[in-house]
């Protein structure tokens, strides 16, 4: 008897499981976020667009001052050093090496890249309000900073 009764409650358990929600459980967190947004009111999509826009561009502005400066930096020691004579720095071999190793660099990224922009492609024709938001507050992030 007690069998039959964890059958049924078994049956009915299983006619209650819904085959989306078992799909949705294994997409990503930012996949749910993304869709849930999908179906959002315009406004909605376009604020946390903005939000993110503009967060990332303020970042962007951030390291990409950081990264400058430390690049910079650098050339600048190795400069003074050199005229120094500290070390003896070979500029044709340097500029040889870095125009190669620039050349590899830009063949990679241009691999990569381009999968990576398809899907920004998608996205943005998707989601064609966050995308706006997100371009419009990307700008304003590189302004506030």
């Amino acid at each position: 008897m007690a069998e039959a009764k964890d059958i049924t409650s078994d049956i009915a358990l299983l006619k209650d499981i819904d085959v989306k929600e078992l799909k949705d459980e294994g997409k990503g967190i930012v996949v749910r976020v993304l869709d849930d947004l999908s179906k959002a009111p315009a406004p909605k999509q376009m604020l946390v667009g903005g939000t993110a826009g503009w967060l990332s561009g303020y970042v962007m502005m951030k390291v990409g001052k950081m990264a400058a400066t430390a690049v910079g930096g650098t050339l600048l020691i190795l400069q003074i050093a050199h005229h120094k004579g500290y070390i003896k720095v070979d500029w044709n071999k340097m500029t040889t090496d870095s125009s190669s190793m620039a050349d590899k660099l830009k063949r990679k990224l241009h691999l990569k890249s381009r999968s990576g922009f398809e899907k920004f492609q998608d996205f943005a024709a998707n989601n064609i309000y966050v995308a706006g938001g997100f371009t419009g507050g990307f700008f304003l992030g590189i302004a506030s900073s």
